[in-house]
């Protein structure tokens, strides 16, 4: 087991270990969104299939343009969208057509309503009007083409790829299981939420909040009882978890106080292949693989040092469990304030968000204390940003790297 490592090579030693994706279901496409695809999905014919028009106007053959401009077009028919029947034009002639239809037979060129004056049954050009061959109408296989691969293995899907789906009739799509998360909280100072307060307490925030980040990213968690200070009884639960999950996650006891005994049994049950972190929060965070096949991940009991170390580390086990490649993507942000660094160890600070002139900037302005305990401050429209190991004092206006937290919440 590595101890006190680097950040950069606990996230390689995640990306590195043999990791295969859980199986898949088959189910109705409207109860997909948040699931991730287990196929690709591909288009069964061009969209449109046939020309359509783009907006109401008249249709007709750009050899009878110059005709707009002096004798008129005579107006033979309507065309409406939804019609099956397909319209035949011709020569000295235009069939009014509405956004949606058919371009009928004989016509490459559409006219827009507002571009013309109807006199008796004929349309003239107005003034000034600039007709195009071809403008505004769409042309076959614009949106998309047969065979083409719209949505690929891995996808996440979003309410626009419901949209998506149900354009192209796909009633059924399949998609990874969701990995089974086991959540364990501990410490004879937590109690759950409902409970009666008792004296010295804190409510048994990681639980909920472990359990929403894993439904964020498209997994199951699973809150299991409050672990006590007790050897037995973690021993008890965490076996009982490891019966039915694919990653299990403890909260609390990960430092090495004298009543911290889940690092014992966590040692017991798994292979470890790292137990600290040289960063800030999550020092404590550890790792274990048992039978290879059952992921597990001790984190810090502070609600911010936990949710932190769940988004950078537990959220790259559950995207290679869902066949999807996680990827972090740093964006440069303004400083508004100066920061004094009294800590070598790598950073990731919660930090306000705002953008400014199309530029974003970060500080503190209403972060109460960057202690990790107060979790009230990721609610705010809030990121966290890299400060690097051995790194220097930074000065206001300098530019910083920052991972936005929308972004750390989903896959």
């Amino acid at each position: 087991m590595k101890t006190n490592i680097s950040y950069q090579e606990s996230i390689e030693i995640l990306h590195s270990i043999n990791v295969s994706a859980k199986s898949y279901e088959k189910i109705p496409f409207s109860q997909a969104l948040g699931r991730i695809l287990a196929q690709d999905i591909v288009a069964e014919e061009n969209m449109p299939n046939h020309p359509t028009s783009a907006m109401d106007g008249y249709a007709l053959s750009s050899e009878d343009i110059a005709s707009l401009y002096s004798d008129g077009l005579e107006i033979l028919s309507i065309n409406k969208a939804g019609e099956s029947e397909e319209q035949i034009c011709h020569k000295g002639a235009c069939i009014k057509t509405f956004t949606g239809a058919k371009i009928p037979i004989n016509c490459d060129t559409l006219v827009l309503v507002e571009e013309v004056r109807v006199e008796g049954s004929k349309i003239y050009a107005l003034e000034g009007a600039k007709i195009q061959r071809g403008k505004w109408i769409r042309a076959v296989g614009e949106n998309y083409t047969k065979d083409e691969v719209l949505l690929k293995k891995g996808s996440q899907i979003t309410p626009f790829e419901i949209g998506l789906l149900a354009e192209l009739n796909c009633v059924f799509v399949c998609v990874y299981l969701k990995p089974k998360v086991a959540i364990l909280s501990g410490g004879d100072e937590i109690i759950e939420v409902g409970e009666k307060p008792r004296e010295n307490t804190i409510r048994s925030v990681n639980n909920h909040l472990l359990q929403a980040l894993c439904s964020s990213m498209g997994a199951e968690g699973r809150i299991y009882p409050l672990l006590l200070d007790d050897k037995g009884q973690i021993e008890r639960e965490v076996r009982e978890a490891l019966r039915d999950c694919d990653v299990l996650i403890t909260t609390g006891g990960a430092s090495k106080g004298d009543f911290d005994y889940t690092q014992e049994v966590i040692r017991e049950v798994c292979e470890m292949s790292f137990k600290g972190v040289r960063m800030k929060p999550g020092k404590p965070v550890g790792f274990g693989v048992r039978g290879g096949e059952q992921f597990v991940f001790s984190l810090p009991g502070f609600p911010n040092s936990c949710a932190v170390t769940f988004m950078l580390f537990v959220r790259i086990i559950i995207a290679r469990l869902l066949g999807t490649t996680p990827t972090l993507t740093p964006l440069k942000a303004k400083l508004t304030q100066s920061i004094k660094r009294a800590d070598s160890r790598m950073e990731f600070r919660i930090c306000n968000l705002r953008i400014e002139n199309g530029i974003y900037e970060v500080g503190f302005w209403d972060k109460k204390t960057l202690q990790s305990s107060v979790v009230n401050n990721f609610c705010s429209k809030s990121a966290l940003m890299i400060l690097e190991e051995n790194g220097a004092d930074l000065q206001e206006g300098e530019m910083v790297e920052i991972l936005l937290l929308d972004s750390l919440i989903k896959l």
